[in-house]
């Protein structure tokens, strides 16, 4: 396909050059063969930031493991099973919540997401829970 020869020849370049390549895409298949490093990005925020392998395979944050389960997948067993949708709608970009822009359409939400927002400290995800799984495990 055409998508795929220009994306072989962007990493041609950029081995070649030394350099490196900003793809802003949703397509997480061009994500996975093309990408060393992936930042999720939820509502002009970042939600996680990893290698890729690591992001793709053991998501942290709630919409990143949304976005997972909601990747159409050729494998068999998953053929006839619907689609996992992210419950809700996108917040306006002018109007976000107050907390975690993702609060609202988070199952797992709870009272400091709805007041603080997160930032990526030591881990990899922008995300209250994480750090609430942290502590228990201490």
């Amino acid at each position: 396909s055409v998508q795929a020869q220009v994306l072989d020849l962007l990493k041609r370049l950029c081995r070649e050059r030394g350099t490196s390549v900003i793809l802003i895409t949703h397509d997480m298949g061009v994500i996975a063969q093309t990408s060393d490093r992936i930042a999720v990005m939820y509502a002009g925020r970042l939600a996680e930031i990893g290698g890729t392998r690591e992001v793709l395979t053991n998501p942290q944050h709630p919409y990143t493991q949304g976005l997972m389960a909601s990747t159409p997948s050729v494998d068999a067993k998953s053929f006839g099973k619907a689609l996992f949708q992210i419950p809700g709608a996108m917040p306006k970009l002018d109007a976000l919540p107050p907390g975690c822009a993702f609060n609202p359409r988070c199952q797992h939400a709870h009272e400091r997401c709805r007041q603080e927002r997160p930032s990526v400290q030591a881990g990899r995800a922008a995300c209250w829970l994480l750090e609430t799984e942290q502590e228990g495990a201490a």
